[in-house]
C-alpha cells in the first residue's frame, strides 16, 4: 500500500514486542507452497515451461494373436509462460536508530515488518488477479437466497471438471462467508464449547470444500505494483475463488536477501537488501479447477 515517510519514533522506554496491528501471512498459502510451484523448471530469461502428456485410450485383448504393430501412443506439450513479478526493496538501518529505539529499529524487525505488511500481501493480491484473469467470472449477485444454489453449480462444474473436491479451496470476502452463514435452506450445526459457553457459528468447510475468509483489499481484479501494491483503477471486488491448487503454478524463481554490515561506503549504516521473482499461471489441461465470482465491470 501508499507508503509515507515519517520521523522515527524514539522511545525512551519501548517495548521491544512488535505491536504492528494485524500483521499478515498469506491467505493463498495452499497456492504458493502447492506442489506445482516447485515442478517447473526455468528457460530462458523469464520464461517457464510447464509440460503436460496426453495418451490414447486402452482397447480390449485379442487373447489369440498378435496382430499390427507396436506405436506411440502418448503425446507431450509444453506450455510456455513468462514471469512478471520481479520485485526488490531495501533499506538502510543507522546503529543509533537501533539503540535509541530499545532495538525495536533493528534489520530482524524492519525486515519482519516489511514481510507481513508489504511482500506478502502484495503477492497475494497478486495472486488473486491472477486467478480472475483465468477465467471469465460469473458476475451474479450473491444473496442469502441464491448463495447455496450458486454454490452447488459451482461444485458441478467443477465435479465435471473431475477436480478433487477434498483439495478444492474457497477464497472468499467478508461479505460473501456472511452470506454463507446466512443462506437460506444450510442445515447449521452451532458448538458449545468450553465452560463460558462459547458459540461457534465457523464456517470452516462446506460439502468438504475448505473456505477461508479474505480482505477485500487483496481480492480485487487489478492491482498496480509501481511501489507497493494498489487496486488499479476501475478494479472490480471479487466475491469469491474457488480454486483446485492442482490447477494453478506459482513458483517464485528467485529469491535472494543479503546485508551488509555497517561501511564507509554506507556511511556507518546497517544495509539490507532484498530481491524476488515469482508469478502464477494456469495449467491449460486443468483450466476448469478455477471458479470466480466477482462484480461486473
Amino acid at each position: 500500500m501508499a507508503f509515507t515517510k515519517q520521523n522515527v519514533n524514539y522511545a525512551a522506554d519501548y517495548s521491544r514486542a512488535m505491536a504492528d496491528a494485524y500483521p499478515y501471512i498469506s491467505y493463498f498459502g495452499e497456492i504458493w507452497g502447492a506442489n506445482n510451484a516447485n515442478l517447473y523448471k526455468p528457460g530462458m530469461g523469464s520464461t517457464m515451461y510447464i509440460p503436460s502428456l496426453t495418451t490414447s485410450g486402452a482397447r480390449n485383448t485379442d487373447r489369440d494373436q498378435v496382430t499390427g504393430t507396436f506405436n506411440r501412443n502418448w503425446n507431450n506439450t509444453v506450455q510456455a509462460v513468462s514471469l512478471e513479478m520481479d520485485r526488490e526493496w531495501d533499506t538502510l538501518v543507522d546503529p543509533m536508530d537501533m539503540d535509541e529505539t530499545d532495538m525495536v529499529a533493528t534489520i530482524a524487525n524492519v525486515t519482519k515488518a516489511f514481510t507481513e505488511q508489504q511482500k506478502v500481501p502484495e503477492m497475494d493480491a497478486y495472486l488473486a488477479s491472477k486467478l480472475y484473469s483465468f477465467v471469465t467470472p460469473d458476475t451474479t449477485t450473491l444473496t442469502a437466497s441464491n448463495i447455496l444454489t450458486k454454490w452447488d453449480n459451482y461444485l458441478e462444474t467443477l465435479a465435471n471438471a473431475r477436480a478433487n473436491r477434498d483439495r478444492v479451496w474457497a477464497y472468499v470476502t467478508p461479505a460473501t462467508y456472511r452470506l454463507l452463514k446466512q443462506a437460506s435452506g444450510i442445515n447449521r450445526y452451532v458448538d458449545v464449547m468450553g465452560s463460558a459457553g462459547e458459540w461457534n457459528r465457523n464456517v470452516a468447510r462446506l460439502d468438504g470444500v475448505n473456505i477461508r475468509e479474505v480482505p477485500v483489499e487483496l481480492m480485487k481484479s487489478a492491482y498496480t505494483f509501481a511501489e507497493g501494491w494498489e487496486p488499479a483503477a476501475g478494479a472490480v471486488q471479487i466475491n469469491m475463488i474457488i480454486v483446485d491448487p492442482e490447477a494453478v503454478a506459482a513458483p517464485v524463481k528467485y529469491e535472494v536477501a543479503m546485508m551488509s554490515e555497517p561501511t564507509a561506503q554506507s556511511k556507518g549504516k546497517y544495509l539490507y537488501y532484498e530481491r524476488y521473482y515469482y508469478g502464477a499461471f494456469r495449467l491449460n489441461n486443468r483450466a476448469g479447477g478455477i471458479i470466480v465470482n466477482a462484480a461486473a465491470n
